[in-house]
This record gives structure tokens, C-alpha cells and sequence, in this order.
């Protein structure tokens, strides 16, 4: 049995690619503002992620590919022509849920399957990135639940609850607001 060793996830990746989920588009010169990191530390970073395999794809998604979908749940995928399937999921018991176009349905009616359920519309979510290790920005402890995303001045932060999610922005506040004389 082949044993794989998954590496946590830094900081800086965590953000980066909570970013990325967001827009995968953006510029390095951006994700380095957002993240409050050098452009050059950005660019070795995705480099990394990529390299490694953590980043398999950057992908866009046509508003017509979220509409008027299948959900057909199939024993095998030997027979279901490659260019029918949206995604797909292989499932703990071997067989199959299969996302495709419902005009597409007729095309694998011959084929044995278990059921069909039709999708009305496609909804990602763009903020479930797994978070392990992140830290607070106030208080900088790890974060051990979900996190709270705050959107300010262009960059994100991240606070490990109600109370330093407060504090932050009330900081934040302050520094923009404070201007030597």
C-alpha cells in the first residue's frame, strides 16, 4: 500500500489560494497587494503550489455551463462518451454521480443507470477552501474553526472570531483614518 504524505498548507498559500478561488485572473502584482506580500514572494509561492500539484488548474465558467444539468448516477463510466461529462464523482461503493447537460441525456439512455436527478442551476461555492494553520490578523493565533473573511482597502484578513473580527476592523479603521500632521 502506497502511503501519501499531505503537507500542510502555509499561511501565505492558504491566502493565496483563497484569493485565487475568488478570481483565479487576478495579477501576481494584485495578489501581492491583497496579501500584503512582496510581488516576487507571490510569484514563488504560486509557483510552489503549482509545481507540487496543490494547484492542478486555473479554469473559467461560462454562465451557460451552470444551467440545465443532470445528475446521473451510473455503475460505470465505461460506455458515457468523455465529451458528455461536465464533471464527474466516483463514489466509496464504485459507482458514479455524473454531471451533464441535460440536452445530453438521451445520449446515454442505453446505459444502466441507477437514477437521475435534474439540476435547475450550478452554484460554487468560491469561499470553501479547507483552512489549516491560518492565523488570526489580530490576535495571531491559529485559527481552529472557520475563519471570518474581512474584505478591506483591497486585501483580505482573517479573524478567529467575533471579538478580534471587531478589533481589526476598528484598527484598520484607525489607520487609514490617521494622518501625521
Amino acid at each position: 500500500m502506497v502511503s501519501t504524505m499531505k503537507r500542510n498548507l502555509t499561511d501565505i498559500e492558504q491566502r493565496l489560494i483563497s484569493t485565487l478561488r475568488k478570481d483565479s485572473r487576478k495579477s501576481i502584482l494584485d495578489i501581492s497587494k491583497e496579501l500584503g506580500i512582496s510581488r516576487i514572494t507571490a510569484k514563488k509561492v504560486m509557483d510552489n503550489l503549482t509545481q507540487n500539484g496543490t494547484i492542478r488548474r486555473f479554469t473559467i465558467t461560462l454562465g451557460e455551463d451552470e444551467r440545465n444539468l443532470v445528475i446521473v448516477h451510473l455503475n460505470d463510466l465505461k460506455n458515457v462518451p468523455e465529451e458528455l461529462i461536465v464533471e464527474y464523482f466516483k463514489l466509496i461503493d464504485g459507482t458514479y454521480l455524473v454531471v451533464m447537460f441535460y440536452e445530453n441525456l438521451m445520449k446515454i439512455q442505453e446505459l444502466s443507470i441507477i437514477d437521475v436527478n435534474i439540476a435547475t442551476s450550478r452554484i460554487l461555492n468560491e469561499d470553501h477552501g479547507r483552512t489549516e494553520h491560518l492565523k488570526c490578523d489580530y490576535c495571531g493565533r491559529e485559527i481552529a474553526r472557520d475563519a471570518i473573511r474581512i474584505e478591506m482597502q483591497g486585501r483580505t484578513y482573517y479573524a478567529c472570531c467575533p471579538n478580534c473580527e471587531r478589533d481589526l476592523k476598528k484598527r484598520r479603521e484607525f489607520t487609514t483614518d490617521y494622518s501625521p500632521v
